[in-house]
């Protein structure tokens, strides 16, 4: 039986509490195995503009990064953090609410900081080990490691209707540089291709790091280009015709028919001999 955003909500009751947003935030982590299940759900809360809804998105923006390659942490309202040691503060932008890019940016920047003073405070006392369940890297002495060594950046998810107005916020208030927008339907076109297309985390990362401030053009190329070689590459059942006994007459064997789509010069073809591709004949 499926069960759709909303009936799952019904049985989490009311997010605003923190207990069943607890339970709803790790039905979500432990479901993250199935991305598929995460980007229908996804798409579906974006349509609805209420409290609840703006709080499952929050939490689904956060499961989404298991398939990227993330590890989720929920505090700090959710982020991201990277095998390699980078961590992406999540921001979904309800609405049309205001954005404080500045706050956005002292907001990283103190996280390294403040976990820091943490541990340093209350050496022996287990601060070390929160600090690392934030994602923050500690040295020998269970110190956090200071700001430089440490990449933070701030990742706005938008909804599509948004990404315009999120973007040119970025560039009027983000001096830094490290504030990012992704909408709704770029994050869940880069899961189905990093799923699909078996991206790795360290594709993910780089798309991230790389795209500024806004990270849709580079996945919307990506989305394009994949189309392309989709709409152009053959399905298995045509690959069939053409190699059955359609070929040449319906006289042809796989062979020939083969044969056939080199000679076309539209497959390589290899074999005991190596591969080879031959040139259309003018």
């Amino acid at each position: 039986m499926k069960v759709d955003l909303d009936q799952i909500l019904a049985l989490a009751g009311d997010l605003s509490d923190e207990g069943n947003r607890d339970r709803f935030r790790r039905f979500l982590l432990a479901s993250a195995k199935d991305p598929d299940a995460i980007m229908e759900l996804l798409a579906s809360a974006v349509l609805v503009s209420d409290l609840e809804h703006e709080i499952a998105v929050q939490d689904l923006v956060l499961s989404l990064g298991i398939p990227l390659g993330f590890e989720p942490g929920p505090s700090f309202g959710g982020h991201w953090k990277s095998p390699s040691g980078a961590i992406f503060i999540l921001k979904p932008v309800a609405g049309d609410e205001p954005l404080d890019i500045a706050a956005l940016v002292g907001r990283r920047e103190s996280l390294p900081r403040t976990s820091a003073a943490a541990s340093t405070a209350g050496e022996g006392t287990g601060e070390a080990e929160a600090a690392e369940k934030e994602g923050l890297k500690v040295d020998e002495d269970g110190r956090a490691l200071d700001e430089e060594e440490l990449s933070v950046l701030v990742l706005l998810v938008a909804k599509d209707s948004e990404i315009l107005r999120v973007e040119e916020a970025i560039l009027e208030e983000d001096e830094s540089g490290q504030v990012r927008t992704i909408s709704t339907s770029a994050l869940l076109a880069l899961t189905k291709m990093a799923r699909e297309y078996r991206l790795t985390h360290g594709d993910v990362l780089l798309l991230l790091l790389a795209s500024a401030p806004s990270v849709d053009p580079i996945i919307d190329l990506l989305a394009r280009v994949v189309s392309r070689c989709e709409a152009e590459t053959p399905t298995l059942e045509e690959i069939a015709q053409i190699l059955g006994p359609s070929g040449r007459g319906g006289e042809a064997g796989p062979g020939e028919a083969l044969q056939d789509l080199i000679d076309q010069s539209r497959y390589y073809a290899f074999g005991s001999r190596g591969a080879g591709r031959r040139e259309t004949r003018r």
